[in-house]
C-alpha cells in the first residue's frame, strides 16, 4: 500500500515536512517515491525544480529512490493524473502550502487533491521535524462501513511500525437525541449508546487484531462529545502520532466531498492524517 507514494511539494515549509514524512514512510517500506512539484504562477519552473531537488536529496539521505518530474496547469488536477498514472498507494501532501490563509485552514491545493482523488491522502500539518517512528495509531469509526474501511491501512501502519492501534468510537449524544436532547438526556439512555459504541469498538478493534494475525496491541476506547473535538483530544491525551480515518461516514455528503468529521479533523489537529477514501 505505501511501497510507492506520490509527494506533492510546492515549496512551503510545510510541504517540505511532507517531504519529509513521506520519504520515512516509504524508507520503512522499502518503497519509492515519485516527487512533483507544479509550475504556475507563484512557482516558476526553475524554482520547481530546485524544490524537487530538496526532495531528492531527503530521499538520499534516507536511501529512497525519487523520481522527480515538474508538471504544468492546475496543481491538484496534475497531481491527482499523476497519482492514477504511476499508481501511486498514497498521495502525500502537506496540509496548507503558499495559497494558504492562516495556519488552521487546509491549503487550496490540498483540499482539492481531496475532494478529487480516489487514493488515500497522507496529510501533514505545519510544525517542528517530523517524527521517523509511529508507537500509536488511531483509527476513529462511526460504526459505518466507510469508517471501517480504513481498518486496512490503519493495520497495516500498525504492524508495520510495531505500533498499538487505537480503535475510538464517539457518541454524539446531541445528534443521536435530536430535539429532545434540549431539556436534558437521561443518563440511563447516555449509558445505553456507550454501551452499544464499546460493543462496536471492541468488535472492530477485535476483527483488526484478527487481521494482523493476533500480534497486534490494540486500545479500545468510547466517549461522548462531538467527534471532531473528541478525537482531538484523544489525539492530544494519548500521544497519537497519525490518525487513520475515512472521507466519509455517517454524515459525509454523497459524491466527492469529505465527511464533516473527516474535514474538522484536518483542520484542527496536529499530527498527520491519513484520509483512506474508501
Amino acid at each position: 500500500m505505501f511501497e510507492r507514494l506520490l509527494i506533492a511539494v510546492d515549496g512551503s515549509d510545510c510541504a517540505t515536512r511532507a517531504a519529509r514524512v513521506g520519504v520515512a514512510v516509504a524508507a520503512k517500506y522499502g518503497g519509492t517515491v515519485d516527487a512533483v512539484a507544479a509550475a504556475h504562477d507563484e512557482l516558476d519552473e526553475d524554482d520547481a525544480q530546485r524544490v524537487l531537488a530538496d526532495v531528492e536529496a531527503i530521499g538520499e539521505e534516507a536511501g529512497v529512490t525519487v523520481e522527480s518530474r515538474v508538471v504544468t496547469g492546475r496543481p491538484a488536477r496534475s497531481v491527482v493524473s499523476l497519482a492514477d498514472e504511476v499508481d501511486a498507494g498514497a498521495i502525500v501532501v502537506g496540509r496548507h502550502g503558499h495559497s494558504g490563509f492562516r495556519e488552521r485552514l487546509l491549503g487550496s491545493t490540498t483540499e482539492r487533491v481531496l475532494r478529487n482523488t480516489d487514493r488515500h491522502v497522507l496529510t501533514v500539518p505545519a510544525g517542528d521535524e517530523p517524527a521517523d517512528d509511529y508507537t500509536d495509531v488511531l483509527l476513529p469509526t462511526d460504526g459505518s462501513e466507510d469508517a471501517a474501511a480504513a481498518a486496512a491501512p490503519a493495520i497495516d501502519l500498525a504492524s508495520t511500525y510495531g505500533a498499538t492501534l487505537h480503535v475510538l468510537g464517539v457518541v454524539d449524544v446531541v445528534r443521536e437525541s435530536g430535539p429532545f436532547s434540549a431539556g436534558g438526556v437521561d443518563q440511563a439512555y447516555v449509558d445505553r449508546l456507550l454501551d452499544a459504541e464499546r460493543e462496536g469498538v471492541d468488535a472492530l478493534a477485535d476483527d483488526c487484531a484478527d487481521r494482523a494475525g493476533g500480534d497486534l496491541a490494540t486500545e479500545r476506547a468510547a466517549v461522548t462529545g462531538t467527534p471532531s473535538e473528541s478525537i482531538v483530544e484523544y489525539v492530544a491525551e494519548e500521544g497519537v502520532d497519525i490518525v487513520v480515518m475515512s472521507s466519509s461516514g455517517q454524515s459525509s455528503l454523497t459524491g466527492q466531498l469529505l465527511g464533516s468529521t473527516t474535514d474538522r479533523v484536518l483542520r484542527t489537529v496536529d499530527e498527520p492524517v491519513l484520509v483512506v477514501h474508501p
